[in-house]
């Protein structure tokens, strides 16, 4: 399943529902989709947003670090998956945010 982001100030966003609900518990919002942001709330919403995916990127760089001995000795397969961080997942909703603040514009999900 998909979950759309939508708000005047930009693009919709499209996010698999698992990574839109990581991201909404973050902004400190529960997994009802479809849901909304009034205007007034975004900033609020970015800045924990902002706030949760700092502490993340701590922990994954504290993770990295435990690892990396055991990195090297691994060899790496075609087979492998690429991991992508909920960081990197979470850059164009960001804008979004930021955008929406700047024009006070409300955010939804569906």
């Amino acid at each position: 399943m998909i979950v759309t982001f939508k708000t005047k100030a930009s693009g919709n966003l499209i996010y698999f529902k698992d990574v839109a609900i990581k991201l909404l518990a973050l902004m400190g919002r529960d997994d009802k989709v479809p849901s909304a942001l009034f205007a007034e709330d975004v900033a609020a919403a970015l800045a924990k947003l902002q706030h949760g995916l700092a502490e993340i990127a701590r922990e994954e760089q504290e993770k990295v670090k435990q690892n990396e001995n055991l990195a090297e000795q691994r060899v790496s397969s075609a087979t492998t998956k690429a991991y992508i961080s909920l960081n990197v997942r979470a850059e164009p909703l960001l804008e979004m945010l930021q955008k929406a603040v700047k024009k006070q514009c409300p955010v939804q999900w569906e």
